[in-house]
């Protein structure tokens, strides 16, 4: 079973629709929503449900043009309204029914014009450029045979990269957020792109292991409220990567994605340059990620162990960790690290952690965990890894699992940031302290055991 919504975020008094689908028919399905959190530990709470669905198989996804524009044309099942007993958050529709594999949808709640210390963006552009139901994503797919679409829809449920987005990325952040009592504002990126002035209403913005698909205007935004004083922590890697902009679908404004990845044969780059779906370093765009997260994207398939290069950061207070001292298991997926000779880096780029990397090609490489202040004294954080929100749960893909102490000091790296930039310009207090590392080459040859490279 599967399903999604007509809209990625809402207030209350709003109403959703929900196109759902059963492989075989079932009149026993039931729509719960639980608001995620902390909640002692349960990780969230039941806030609505209906029950007793009537659901069968719905229509078979359609690829259209050559973008292979991938939807799914489903018949509406239910209209719900969001009243006022849905707290402003992070929610999952849980669909269910007797013999079959339950499967969620995400639904934020918003609370617009609040100023919460904190704001959480969660990166559904990203879910959907990895999305694969219908057969194709952001990417091509060898296996499958599938090429890449260059416009993604969100009127189709989330399957594969897509689905499992907000259980690596998002949720332990937001369990962890609560679970320290910060009052948080969740929005989505589409919410960025339509108001990005409203980050400057919060002292602190936080985004999860993936936010790699931003707009222009997400762009231009998170800039803006940067050099307003707003702290920017990216709990992850591969961020602000590539351009993305959003156009309509039958379903409303906003719903399709278009990631072409050059700017040959599109009108609206040919138009307006600004517009162009690129990666952010090329041209006609020429806005390295770097000058806004302070370090660059690596690569991926790289998992391994950080090791601390300045234990005296306040970042690191409380976790009792010393100078070259290895964090087992607290690097995975995708990496950034910090390009020391380019530009756009900031001047004062404290390298907090780093991970040696030798390649099969014999070449040496690193991932590396930053911070840097902003001259409006805004403090920006990196961590340089898109398992980190995972390691805190303990729970990542494709990782050998963290040991109890790696992830004790994740966690409680990520609360001294989260606490500090939910206090205002974290750069007031804690100032950045230029820390480069070695080379890459020396960083693998100083490593005292063999399994501290990746």
């Amino acid at each position: 079973m599967n399903g999604y919504l007509n809209r990625a975020s809402v207030q209350c008094g709003d109403t959703v629709t929900a196109y759902l689908s059963s492989p075989v028919p079932v009149s026993g399905a039931s729509l719960a929503a639980y608001r995620m959190g902390y909640y002692g530990g349960a990780g969230g709470r039941l806030v609505w449900q209906t029950k007793h669905l009537s659901l069968d198989a719905q229509a078979q996804a359609t690829v259209t043009g050559s973008d292979l524009l991938t939807e799914a044309p489903w018949k509406a099942t239910l209209t719900f309204h969001v009243t006022g007993q849905w707290t402003p958050g992070y929610y999952l529709l849980v669909l269910r029914a007797p013999g079959q594999t339950p499967s969620s949808i995400p639904l934020v709640v918003r609370a617009d014009g609040d100023s919460a210390p904190l704001g959480f963006q969660a990166s559904v552009l990203t879910y959907q450029a990895y999305n694969t139901f219908g057969g194709h994503s952001a990417y091509a797919d060898p296996a499958r045979k599938a090429a890449p679409s260059t416009e993604v829809s969100f009127d189709r449920p989330y399957e594969d990269g897509g689905y499992y987005s907000p259980y690596q990325y998002e949720l332990p952040l937001i369990r962890e957020m609560e679970k320290l009592g910060i009052d948080v504002d969740y929005f989505t990126d589409l919410d960025v792109d339509a108001d990005p002035g409203q980050l400057k209403l919060h002292k602190g913005i936080v985004t999860g292991g993936h936010s790699e698909y931003w707009t222009k205007r997400m762009y231009d935004g998170a800039a803006a409220a940067r050099q307003a004083g707003v702290n920017l922590a990216f709990f992850g890697a591969n961020g602000v990567y590539t351009a993305a902009r959003l156009t309509g679908s039958p379903l409303g404004p906003d719903r399709r994605v278009v990631i072409r990845r050059t700017a040959a044969g599109d009108s609206v780059a040919a138009a307006d340059p600004s517009q162009a779906t690129v990666n952010w370093a090329e041209a006609p765009l020429n806005r390295p990620e770097s000058t806004l997260i302070g370090q660059g994207y690596g690569y991926l398939g790289a998992n391994g162990s950080l090791r601390v290069l300045h234990p005296s950061s306040w970042i690191f207070a409380g976790t009792g960790v010393t100078l070259g001292q290895v964090l087992p298991n607290t690097v995975g997926g995708e990496y950034d690290q910090v390009e020391v000779n380019k530009p756009t880096t900031p001047r004062d780029i404290d390298v907090l952690a780093a991970m040696p990397i030798r390649f099969k090609n014999g070449h040496a490489g690193m991932a590396t965990t930053t911070y840097y202040v902003a001259t409006s004294q805004a403090g920006i954080f990196d961590a340089g890894t898109t398992y980190w929100p995972c390691v805190i749960a303990g729970d990542c893909l494709h990782l050998a699992a963290t040991p109890p102490e790696s992830r004790q000091v994740i966690t409680q790296m990520t609360d001294n940031i989260l606490t500090a930039f939910a206090g205002g310009p974290a750069g007031v207090a804690h100032a950045s302290t230029p820390n480069l590392p070695p080379s890459a080459e020396g960083l693998v040859a100083s490593a005292k055991e063999p399994g501290d490279v990746s």
